[in-house]
């Protein structure tokens, strides 16, 4: 009788670590994926900014193409690189001088880096509460056999 009520708790910490842990351990790692993407997006805008801005490469400005609705596409050029308009979420915009855009880029890239330790945190911890589950499985199983450690 208590081999099956040990068999019973194996089951149900086997069923708690496949259905609630590994499953908390996606959801992190796809959230850490995403942050990490967003991280890797104002990095490249950043380097973007410095091409663009850069009066040693375009002094007279420079010129682009711009895509004004259905992939038709009209040449610009872009001769005053003092102020730029920003999407700051929600497909709202605000003007920025380069400095200004330079800090918000920089305070962003540090919130979503702290966010991202965050995450790396939570799925150690949601490993480690993985390991000790499955180390306590062991210790009941040895407990089962009548091996004691």
């Amino acid at each position: 009788m208590a081999k099956t009520n040990v068999n019973e708790t194996i089951s149900k910490y086997e069923q708690f670590i496949n259905d609630v842990l590994k499953e908390d351990l996606r959801i992190l790692d796809l959230k850490l994926q995403h942050i990490n993407a967003e991280i890797s997006d104002m990095i490249q805008q950043r380097h973007c900014l410095k091409v663009l801005t850069d009066k040693n490469d375009h002094p007279n400005g420079f010129k682009t193409q711009v895509n004004i609705g259905c992939n038709f596409f009209m040449e610009a050029s872009v001769t005053d690189t003092s102020k730029l308009l920003m999407n700051i979420g929600l497909n709202h915009y605000l003007e920025f001088t380069i400095e200004e855009a330079y800090k918000y880029l920089d305070v962003r890239i540090k919130a979503f880096e702290v966010k991202s330790e965050e995450l790396r945190t939570k799925a150690a911890e949601t490993k480690a509460h993985i390991k000790l589950m499955l180390f306590g499985i062991g210790e009941l199983d040895n407990q089962k056999s009548g091996k004691i450690s």
